[in-house]
């Protein structure tokens, strides 16, 4: 009995061991694994619940056996039933460091906290520190960065500042290229909605013209087509009598 109860001792002490460098693995890979996550604990959860299954039911009956004789034997028939069961299971937690903290309960990752919001697109990357979009700086992202003065030339020539962005203007005689950088000398202007309209308008005003002139010059051709078997006719009667002979004169 005691060498079994030291035995029991023993397995219990290496898998306590076993658990702790499990632990302590988990803590020295997490921070690798996900940022702000300090360390994992795997702990095992006791279950209990319900399941189902075929239980298998006996139903004996009578049967006519050899030599005529009544022999009493059973069939089986299953039933839906009913039995709890319990087991264990391992779960994962994370602990988030300070300064950070988890989406959701069961969440294994941690997000930073910024005590003021990141404005204007940016991101919480650490712990009250924002990653800011391009064209805007500050603790909060909420300062424009002023393009025009950084030192970068950007514009051939006028730089205008705008809130998060720049654009680029040109001088008079000059057009801005399809860059939106660069001012060139006679590069046409792309045209515009208007220009394009007046343009389909003055193409259809035309087209409708020649169409009419053309239905007028067919109506033409047609009313003389009409009027050809009667000038036809009347020549040939023209003809016909200038031919028949002409009675003499009486005395």
């Amino acid at each position: 009995m005691g060498s079994r109860a030291e035995l029991c001792t023993l397995l219990g002490g290496l898998s306590l061991l076993l658990l702790l460098m499990s632990g302590q693995g988990a803590k020295g890979g997490s921070l690798k694994e996900s940022q702000g996550v300090c360390s994992k604990q795997t702990l095992v959860v006791p279950l209990r619940y319900n399941e189902s299954y075929s239980q298998p039911v006996y139903k004996p009956y009578l049967t006519l056996c050899a030599g005529r004789r009544t022999c009493s034997t059973y069939r089986t028939t299953y039933r839906v039933a009913w039995r709890e069961v319990r087991r264990e299971v391992q779960q994962t937690h994370a602990v988030c460091c300070q300064g950070w903290k988890k989406r959701h309960p069961g969440a294994l990752t941690c997000e930073a906290i910024c005590a003021k919001p990141c404005l204007h697109g940016g991101a919480c990357v650490r712990p009250d520190q924002c990653e800011c979009a391009p064209g805007w700086g500050g603790k909060h992202c909420h300062v424009d960065v002023d393009e025009c003065r950084a030192g970068v030339t950007l514009c051939s020539h006028r730089c205008l500042n705008t809130a998060g962005s720049f654009t680029c203007s040109c001088p008079l005689g000059l057009l801005l290229g399809l860059d939106g950088r660069t001012c060139a000398a006679g590069s046409p202007e792309p045209p515009t909605g208007a220009s394009i309209l007046s343009v389909a308008v003055r193409e259809a005003e035309h087209e409708e013209r020649a169409l009419r002139r053309e239905i007028r010059e067919l109506r033409g051709r047609l009313e003389r087509l009409e009027q050809a078997p009667a000038r036809t006719t009347a020549w040939a009667l023209a003809s016909i009598i200038d031919k028949e002979p002409r009675s003499a004169a009486g005395p």
